[in-house]
């Protein structure tokens, strides 16, 4: 009975593959005919390849110096530089013991970066200015999962000290802590 039934099935499943095989019942065309055949493609020559990712904007903003006196402008730099792409240009927003070398941020691999940023709070103490503000990084991971980091980020610079550097008189990073 079950070789009965695999027949029964096969059959008609067997009609429908041959059907489509090009025999219709006309006979075959001429092969000196004049009209030209539509082109063939083989399913096996195609190459599929991943879209272009969208080109990352350019990244210009300047550096604030010691004549940027508002917080604000290092933060607006750095974010501009996340949001671009530019480890480079985000690392030199640090102080400069930290912006060279070491690993790559958080952010690094996340494409469509935004960065937000609250409303900070000024503090000086020992002939520094500190500025700790809350930040907030929205992405996408590579696996295209979407990824919210929260910390708050402390930025640093000398008030006026006499003899102190145009990199110790400019606005700088001097940490973020991350929550979780």
């Amino acid at each position: 009975m079950r070789r009965s039934t695999l027949a029964t099935l096969a059959l008609p499943a067997l009609a429908l593959l041959t059907a489509g095989c090009g025999d219709n019942g006309q006979p075959a065309a001429d092969t000196q005919d004049t009209q030209q055949a539509e082109p063939q493609l083989d399913p096996l020559s195609i190459e599929l390849s991943d879209p272009e990712p969208a080109p990352k904007p350019e990244f210009t903003m300047i550096l604030p110096g010691p004549e940027q006196k508002d917080p604000k402008s290092l933060l607006t730099y750095w974010s501009g530089a996340v949001e671009a792409g530019d480890v480079d240009a985000a690392r030199r927003a640090w102080r400069k013991e930290v912006r060279t070398g070491g690993t790559a941020p958080r952010w690094a691999n996340l494409s469509g970066i935004t960065v937000t940023s609250g409303d900070g709070r000024m503090e000086g103490a020992a002939g520094s200015l500190y500025y700790t503000v809350p930040v907030t990084l929205k992405g996408k991971s590579i696996d295209n999962a979407d990824v919210d980091l929260e910390g708050t980020m402390t930025l640093r610079r000398a008030n006026d000290v006499p003899g102190a550097s145009a990199d110790q008189l400019s606005w700088r990073i001097e940490s973020i802590n991350w929550n979780g």
